[in-house]
């Protein structure tokens, strides 16, 4: 029976303990870290610890973390755990999440594929007004599907709840039914799942339902992406407070572990890409890609938000055609906190050499910044300091006049745009864009705006690209009653076309 992976942070079978009601803003990022020991074999004893940070900054302020270990033992037929997770996040300085679980279990083999043994766990959820339920059972397991890369688990057995919620005391026996499912799709990519029941054994209508799914891809050997969803179905919720609480969630992982390196003979790690593997992509001719991102928290906190973002170039040795489109949407109980729309489409004549001149124009709006429309056709002169098959780094510099309507305030005026955009392929999986625009009015500096972004791109297949992205924009003057900054994080799936 293999470890029990961080990412399950959940009482075997279980699906992550009692369902956090995180609120996505819109994407968590976890830091995540494991101790080895350098021995070739596996040491017994494994600690994994992670802690995760979301925030969106400026017309909307939410922030979220999460902080979580696990402590796994597997030698001579004897498996045990133990893990604590806390998850804390607030929006415009309401507190929308709070909640704490501890949990362990021991299973000891009494055959190749059934077992025995015990469990625990502790579940605090301030925001569903559950000051606490206490969870312990025993069990026995059956290993249905154990290979090496499927593994397929069910478990049962009796146990005994404490809890206090709203104020009210209770304790009753209960029953529960657990399955896990895990299988590795190579050495860098995996799917898992996890599905519990435990309901009241007086009463199988006073039950809690956990689930989870979900999804990671190596980006390098020591970097990888995440998703997952989690639901939670309490029967009986403490009054005012939902039943179910849904959540999709995204983030980065990080292990300084790493995976082994392939062998010389090619019988080590596999491609996440087996008989996929492509020459390095031609800088000529026309690339589209398309990507959507969602993020979700149904329940006792509610939030939705996606977003969707449009890329084309086309180049050839004399020319060079952009146009990118991107969308921002997100709803805090019903209320928009997030309705943003930015285009850009540009004309690049390309000359021998470095230098390049140009034309284009962008478009903005965003609803909580008060921005109706912002217009900026522009006119530019460019060089690439760098623009080699794997790095390219530009600068442009050119005239431009805005019109706009911001706080209901129209204005046009002539302006100046500078910018630098960046880009770089660290290898046929992995990649990293940026670019930095400014913008100033000529009669008034201090009227100015600065927009950054970055995303980083992970190769899942041949077309398909998981992205994980940063928005960030500054307005030195902007409308009344309204921030100067908004700050955004996303990630999503993207197709090459």
């Amino acid at each position: 029976m293999g470890r029990i992976p961080l990412c399950r942070t959940a009482d075997a079978g279980q699906a992550e303990g009692e369902m956090p009601k995180l609120r996505l803003i819109p994407a968590l990022v976890p830091l995540v870290f494991s101790i080895h020991a350098e021995d070739a074999a596996p040491p017994p004893w494994e600690f994994t610890g992670a802690a995760g940070l979301a925030v969106s900054d400026g017309n909307s302020d939410s922030v979220a973390y999460s902080l979580q270990f696990l402590a796994s033992y597997l030698a001579d037929g004897h498996e045990a755990y133990a893990g604590v997770d806390y998850f804390h996040a607030e929006d415009n300085g309401l507190e929308s999440t709070n909640n704490l679980k501890l949990f362990g279990q021991y299973n000891r083999d009494v055959s190749e594929r059934w077992y025995v043994g015990g469990r625990g766990s502790y579940f605090r959820d301030e925001v569903a007004n559950l000051d606490y339920r206490v969870d312990a059972g025993v069990l026995a397991g059956f290993r249905a599907i154990d290979a090496e890369r499927m593994k397929l688990s069910f478990e049962a057995g009796p146990g005994y709840a404490w809890e206090k919620q709203a104020g009210r005391s209770r304790d009753f026996v209960t029953f529960r039914l657990a399955q896990r499912f895990e299988y590795q799709f190579s050495e860098v990519s995996k799917f898992w799942q996890s599905l519990s029941w435990v309901p009241r054994a007086e009463d199988l209508s006073d039950s809690v339902l956990e689930f989870e799914a979900g999804l990671e891809t190596r980006m390098t050997r020591q970097l990888s992406l995440r998703a997952f969803l989690r639901h939670r179905y309490d029967d009986t919720p403490a009054p005012g407070s939902k039943k179910s609480d849904t959540a999709v969630l995204f983030g980065m992982a990080y292990d300084f572990n790493g995976l082994p390196e392939p062998e010389e003979d090619g019988g080590g790690r596999r491609s996440l890409m087996p008989g996929d593997e492509e020459e390095a992509e031609k800088k000529d001719g026309w690339g589209t890609t398309a990507a959507l991102g969602v993020s979700l928290n149904q329940g006792n906190s509610d939030r939705f938000g996606y977003h969707l973002n449009w890329n084309t170039l086309f180049r050839d040795p004399t020319k060079e055609f952009i146009f990118d489109f991107g969308y921002h949407y997100s709803e805090d109980n019903g209320l928009t906190s997030t309705d943003r729309l930015t285009s850009r489409v540009q004309y690049n004549r390309l000359f021998e050499g470095p230098w390049y001149v140009g034309g284009g124009i962008g478009f903005l709006r965003d609803e909580p910044a008060a921005i109706d429309y912002r217009v900026a056709p522009t006119v530019l002169a460019g060089y690439a300091l760098i623009d080699s098959d794997a790095t390219a780094l530009k600068f442009e510099v050119g005239p431009s006049y805005t019109f706009e309507k911001t706080g209901g305030v129209t204005a046009d005026f002539l302006s100046m745009v500078a910018a630098e955009r960046f880009s770089h392929q660290f290898s046929e999986r992995f990649a990293v864009s940026q670019a930095l625009v400014y913008t100033a009015e000529l009669a008034d500096f201090q009227n100015s705006t600065v927009v950054a972004s970055a995303a980083l791109d992970t190769k899942v297949s041949s077309r398909l690209i998981w992205r994980l992205g940063v928005d960030y924009t500054y307005e030195n003057q902007p409308a009344a009653g309204r921030q100067r900054h908004d700050t955004l994080l996303s990630s999503s799936a993207a197709v090459k076309f």
